[in-house]
């Protein structure tokens, strides 16, 4: 199959299990909160944010592990990538065993680690227990996510996850239907989740990559050091993450609250969504760049990078409009029983950074490709730790719950904007022997593509007048309209205006074939 269509597929197939995975969300969310409340709901997002404290420790050996394996298959080095395979799967049984130790004191003690509520202290230790259980699964197995990448076979593991979504949203329709709601259904319905898609990753290796095989043999201390080496920098960049993502609710259930943490926990759904969608889309750049850095064969690098950076240009600002003008009108007719201003409030507040970030995504696949993450990850730690110490410093400077939450929800947005437009572009730039300009280039057109995009999109919101799910569809329509009239004009180059018909004309005569 052609790359151009591989591509093509690869790419529906991460955009389809997106809108499965952000259905799951639109339909459950609603009845969790309603049934349960938003502080239950909150506690969902902190066992995440727990284990992801946890998975801390993994970083360093499985981040740069698909990077070696793949590189080692395309260059033909197969008892490399054996050793490699072989050494990351034993090496993971073994963290699994440590942490999980750790696991049980913290399970066992975690109402004097966090608020909980009385009645819900065996639903959540509960909850807890799962979505633990669930990342010991997850790590063991991890390595095996690594076939349908070297392969370039992102449509497999795309559909292994819509139905892996499927199956955790149809026990918890069941189980909520059953039994009494109880906030840990989530957990053990991820658990059967993971189940699944570990049983099909076993499946893509035997099919995909039968040349990888996991045997005591290939067991290569020399191999994981070198492995250790070259992720180490990505614990720093994961402590990053946390300090951006992963804290937040931390902070608010110790400083501000429960009910507070919940109502952060649902407002950072639709900016963790968005940039879920592109992290899908963006993963499927990585297979390919990967081979031709392989190959050295930099010219298309670069052409490739390029073209990339236009395409989620566009792509990325049309969202993040709509999420400016219209996200009010959305939670009052999703979430009726909340305070559709303040949810409204805290979301801008947390996507402050998305109009210049989410352009510039594509950067992210070259620090692992050019094993170059240590820069990445020293200066966000300036970034994150500054990030940190606001939050803490704004919360003890004032005493407005409303002001602990915005503090909360848009100072790492902040300083993640300022990230993404001085140090991003440039290091990237720096990693593929490429001009700045050319980055900058392509991020200041959809900046000023998203800005533009705004004067209509508020005129028809102001026409409107009423919130309804049919005015919401006419907003979300018109969004994507102007966006993509706005993108031909200000984004796209010529030549990529020249394809266009080019590309139609090839559809049109494949169809007229049939």
């Amino acid at each position: 199959m052609g790359s151009k269509k591989r591509f093509a597929i690869n790419g529906f197939a991460q955009v389809f299990a997106f809108l499965v995975s952000i259905g799951i969300t639109f339909f459950l969310t609603p009845y969790i909160v309603s049934r349960l409340g938003a502080a239950a709901y909150g506690f969902v997002g902190l066992a995440s944010n727990f284990v992801s404290y946890a998975q801390i420790i993994t970083i360093a050996l499985n981040s740069m592990a698909g990077r070696f394996i793949t590189i080692s298959v395309h260059q033909n080095r197969i008892e490399d990538a054996r050793r490699y395979f072989s050494s990351v799967f034993f090496s993971n049984l073994i963290l699994v065993g440590i942490i999980s130790l750790i696991g049980v004191a913290v399970l066992f003690r975690l109402e004097y680690i966090i608020q909980i509520p009385s009645e819900l202290m065996s639903d959540v230790k509960m909850l807890f227990g799962c979505i633990f259980l669930n990342f010991f699964i997850s790590i063991i197995f991890n390595v095996y996510n690594v076939s349908t990448f070297i392969r370039n076979r992102l449509d497999l593991s795309s559909t292994r996850t819509i139905i892996g979504n499927s199956i955790k949203a149809l026990f918890l329709v069941g189980a909520f239907y059953f039994f009494d709601p109880a906030v840990w259904f989530i957990g053990l319905a991820t658990v059967i989740s993971t189940i699944y898609i570990v049983i099909t990753n076993i499946h893509f290796r035997r099919k995909l990559t039968p040349e990888l095989i996991i045997a005591p043999r290939y067991f290569d201390v020399k191999s994981i050091k070198e492995l250790l080496c070259a992720g180490v920098w990505n614990i720093i960049s994961r402590l990053n993450t946390l300090l951006h993502h992963g804290f937040d609710l931390l902070i608010a259930n110790l400083f501000i609250g429960p009910v507070e943490m919940g109502v952060l926990a649902i407002v950072k759904r639709i900016p963790a969504l968005t940039l879920t969608l592109f992290e899908q889309i963006n993963a499927i750049f990585a297979p390919p760049w990967t081979k031709l850095y392989a190959e050295e064969k930099t010219g298309e690098l670069h052409s490739s990078i390029l073209k990339a950076l236009r395409f989620f240009g566009i792509i990325s600002y049309i969202p993040t409009a709509f999420i400016f003008v219209y996200c009010d009108w959305f939670y009052q007719m999703w979430l009726p029983s909340q305070d559709a201003r303040l949810l409204y409030l805290l979301t801008v507040a947390g996507c402050i950074d998305l109009p210049i970030a989410m352009p510039l995504q594509p950067i992210y696949n070259i620090y692992p490709i050019t094993n170059k993450i240590r820069a990445n990850s020293l200066f966000g730690v300036g970034i994150y730790g500054l990030t940190f110490v606001t939050v803490v410093t704004g919360i003890y400077l004032t005493e407005d719950p409303f002001a602990h939450m915005v503090i909360i929800a848009g100072t790492g947005s902040f300083y993640n904007a300022i990230k993404s437009i001085t140090f991003l572009p440039i290091y990237g730039a720096h990693c593929i022997k490429m001009k700045v300009k050319y980055l900058y280039t392509c991020t200041l057109r959809s900046i000023i593509s998203f800005t533009i995009l705004l004067v209509p999109l508020f005129a028809i919101k102001n026409t409107l007048i009423t919130a309804s799910w049919l005015h919401l569809g006419i907003g979300g329509a018109s969004t994507c309209i102007f966006g993509i009239l706005i993108g031909y004009l200000f984004v796209m180059t010529k030549d990529d205006r020249k394809a266009i018909p080019e590309t139609i004309q090839k559809i049109s005569n494949r169809f007229k074939k049939k």
